[in-house]
């Protein structure tokens, strides 16, 4: 385990207390306060991510909203969906539509939330999802691949019933949402819910040196892959295999969180000079462009996202394998016991201890051991001590 980490313990684990819980007034208006501001998070970010939908006005393949989403019922719980739905709605019908169709595919978005979270809750771990690799592999599954089919499937219909799309452009629009929705989970989600949940960790000067040595050569290999520093004839050569190093680096070095942070850095980076037209990923359109990229930030997001979990796995085990080494010594330490060969009276059956003198069997036990003694007699000595009584009782 590197220098200067400290591993936190797992959430909900027995030996912490569990916090006291809050009066209802005080819960009630701290998740008030939380859906507000997941509210107005989602119609930021939904704002942003319409600003790129080439294929539909309502339809597009960066869409962090989910993301939000999921995040808000895991960590809120199904009582956020208020703020989704409105926050949905909202962010629909000042784009394009009526309220019909905005209304039914706010609909969509919040079923596919609380989908998600329900399906993660239930077989990937919830919150701690994160802590398994096999429960990392179901998030994905369940909560990106699975759930987002919901508001993919909801949206496109919504939008053809409303007059807004044609039934032949109705695979380009699926896709582009399914896969929007999909990478804003694999990618968005993650990050809050580690941010969310993940213990304080300190680092030594050395690791906020290497920190520092990350961020910069990631924003230097985004320069070189999605940025132009090339000349113009290395654009389009397919350089995104330079950006992996920085994603194995952060996974291995540093926590899961810091690696969400990475991936979604590097997303960040990568839409950016792919609407710029460099890149490995431009192609015929900027749809086209945005689709071949969020399939690739997916598969990354996903490889990072699980080695971080292996490493973590296994510094745990380390923890724990430390933790059971010191506890037996520490049992060993107190556990006395009595080796070799042991000087013996033949007659008074004393046993004579390292000084040199004899002590009674009795106390030479008792003070090389945690054994004790009780009394009785057995059959023998009582036949040859109590022959009356012996014939008596038997």
């Amino acid at each position: 385990m590197p220098d200067g980490f400290v591993i936190a313990p797992r959430a909900n684990s027995p030996s912490q207390p569990e916090p006291e819980e809050a009066p209802p007034k005080i819960r009630f208006f701290r998740d008030l306060a939380a859906i507000v501001l997941v509210a107005a998070g989602y119609i930021l970010a939904g704002k942003l991510g319409l600003r790129l939908a080439f294929a539909n006005q309502s339809a597009t393949a960066v869409w962090p909203p989910t993301g939000i989403a999921l995040a808000a019922f895991l960590l809120i719980g199904y009582r956020a969906w208020p703020g989704i739905l409105l926050a949905a709605f909202l962010t629909n019908i000042t784009t394009a539509g009526g309220v019909a169709t905005a209304a039914s595919i706010a609909v969509g978005n919040t079923l596919e939330g609380m989908l998600g979270a329900y399906l993660v809750n239930h077989f990937a771990g919830g919150l701690r999802s994160f802590e398994r690799t096999r429960d990392v592999l179901k998030f994905v599954f369940l909560g990106a691949i699975l759930s987002t089919l919901v508001s993919a499937t909801c949206g496109v219909i919504s939008l053809i019933f409303g007059g807004l799309a044609r039934w032949s452009d109705s695979g380009t629009i699926w896709l582009t949402w399914w896969l929007g929705d999909a990478t804003g989970d694999l990618i968005v989600a993650p990050l809050l819910i580690l941010w969310a949940t993940s213990k304080i960790i300190s680092y030594n000067r050395k690791h906020v040196l290497e920190a520092g040595a990350l961020a910069l050569l990631l924003l230097f290999m985004g320069e070189i892959v999605f940025g132009g520093l090339f000349p113009s004839s290395f654009n389009h050569y397919p350089l995104e295999f330079l950006c992996i190093p920085c994603l194995i680096w952060a996974a291995l070095r540093f926590g899961q969180r810091e690696a969400a942070t990475v991936t979604f850095l590097l997303s960040a980076i990568a839409i950016r000079g792919t609407l710029l037209g460099f890149g490995p990923f431009v192609g015929k359109t900027q749809n086209e462009s945005l689709l071949l990229l969020q399939a690739f930030m997916g598969v990354t997001a996903v490889m990072t996202m699980t080695i971080a979990t292996i490493v973590s796995e296994r510094r745990r085990a380390e923890v724990d394998r430390e933790e059971l080494i010191l506890g037996l010594q520490e049992a060993l330490s107190r556990i006395k016991t009595l080796r070799g060969l042991l000087p013996i009276c033949a007659v008074c059956k004393n046993i004579r201890d390292n000084q040199g003198y004899w002590n009674d069997i009795e106390n030479y036990i008792r003070a090389h051991s945690h054994a004790d003694f009780t009394h009785g007699i057995c059959p023998a000595c009582a036949k040859r001590l109590y022959p009356e009584e012996w014939k008596n009782a038997s």
